[in-house]
């Protein structure tokens, strides 16, 4: 049995993921780790190439894709360790990062999952959301309140930028992208929601987690690069609906008829903000005019998926 099991989900992303499994082989981890990769049915020759370079990680290859939360399952049915580890592969793990969440967690019993600082490309800060959605900080982002003010404690609580970084604190849940959690815990509340196609996975498994009696703890002790999360990566108009469709789960799942009721008249007014954003940013910004267009075409699809209820 390893210390930890590293799970890695890939569709069509073969040199991320060779950086990843690189970065994996020079972090110098001082506890024992196996790597178990799940490719949902890419096309890019990702499971042979690992074949070849990587023999000793171990391949689910699936015929179709299964989503995030539904290939982790099938990984964490093969995982035996004392931790699992939920890792994207468009990241490089710095050495000492995966160490650091091992002994954190060795030392904190009442710690059921926890996460590294994460790094966009350039070395800054990736500062994501670290508080569960509420309907308050999504009027505020509808107004890109939280980005005039990202250090207001009032209109910046969903990333608590105000918070010192460089400190471990208790959070409410943290990405995916890097996200380790007790082989214990797992057995406590389950894997992931396989409803969750895309987005918000992670968010709904650390609610679960939450209820059960566990904390999840954000944890500077190492770094990870984490290549997604760009300007523009998030807002095309398949991952918008992905997004949104998980946004109303989760809400459905956790919260009552009247909060779910309050988020679908904000989202609508959201929709309708941002695809008059994205339209004028297609006009002053040629060099993102496709992005800008996608997501435009993106909000239009929700605000009439609004109307008509998901």
């Amino acid at each position: 049995m390893s210390d930890v099991v590293i799970i890695i989900v890939t569709w069509n992303c073969k040199d991320y993921l060779d950086q990843c499994l690189r970065s994996l082989a020079c972090s110098g981890m001082k506890f024992s780790s196996r790597i178990i990769l799940v490719d949902n049915n890419s096309s890019d020759g990702t499971v042979p190439h690992v074949r070849e370079h990587y023999p000793d990680v171990q391949i689910i290859a699936n015929a179709e894709n299964m989503g995030f939360a539904g290939a982790n399952n099938q990984a964490m049915k093969h995982a035996r360790g004392r931790y699992v580890l939920l890792l994207n592969p468009d990241t490089a793990v710095h050495p000492g990062a995966l160490d650091g969440l091992v002994e954190f967690l060795d030392s904190h019993e009442n710690v059921w999952a926890a996460g590294p600082a994460m790094l966009n490309a350039d070395s800054t800060p990736q500062r994501t959301g670290v508080r569960f959605p509420n309907n308050w900080d999504i009027a505020v982002e509808s107004f890109f309140l939280d980005r005039v003010f990202p250090h207001s404690r009032l209109f910046g609580r969903h990333k608590e930028l105000y918070e010192d970084p460089t400190k471990p604190r208790p959070v409410d849940y943290l990405q995916g992208s890097c996200l380790m959690v007790r082989f214990s815990a797992i057995e406590n509340v389950g894997g992931l929601d396989e409803q969750f196609f895309l987005y918000f996975e992670e968010v709904d498994w650390c609610f679960i987690i939450k209820q059960a009696g566990g904390q999840v703890y954000y944890c500077p002790s190492g770094n990870v690069t984490h290549f997604g999360g760009g300007e523009f990566g998030h807002y095309d108009e398949q991952r918008l609906i992905y997004y949104h469709k998980s946004l109303m789960l989760f809400y459905q799942k956790h919260y009552s008829s009247s909060q779910t009721l309050v988020l679908r008249a904000l989202l609508a007014v959201r929709a309708m903000v941002r695809i008059l954003v994205w339209y004028t940013v297609s006009l002053v910004r040629p060099s993102v005019r496709a992005c800008a267009i996608s997501s435009s075409h993106g909000y239009v699809k929700i605000l009439g998926l609004l109307l008509k209820r998901f």
